[in-house]
């Protein structure tokens, strides 16, 4: 009889155990809500790692830093950007639109509709 009280309350225990998991879970995705930084000119990659780790080619053609390369650079840096820019620009949308479809309850009427 002691065994099967025993394992019960082993049972109770993982089952509340699980429950607290399972209600923390909303929580910790709420706190690590990713947020967005666009890339900057200067986080691009730079030429020398373009040239060798993204169109893998040789050392020495990489060195000698051709026109044709580097117009080629030039045209990837600016879709780079263009790219980052288009990006923050739908972070901003989708932003302001959770905060438009926010009802939290302790906040002003009509805030969430984005009418004060």
């Amino acid at each position: 009889m002691a065994d099967w009280l025993s394992s019960a309350l082993r049972a109770a225990r993982y089952a509340a155990g699980a429950l607290l998991a399972t209600a923390l879970i909303p929580v910790f995705a709420a706190a690590a809500e990713p947020t967005y930084r666009p890339l900057t000119v200067s986080e691009a990659p730079s030429f020398e790692l373009w040239c060798l780790q993204i169109q893998l080619y040789p050392a020495a053609r990489c060195d000698a830093r051709n026109s044709g390369d580097t117009e080629e650079y030039e045209h990837y840096r600016s879709l780079v950007e263009q790219f980052a820019q288009t990006r923050a620009a739908q972070e901003e949308r989708q932003h302001e639109l959770m905060n438009r479809l926010d009802r939290d309850p302790t906040s002003k009427p009509g805030e969430w509709l984005g009418l004060q």
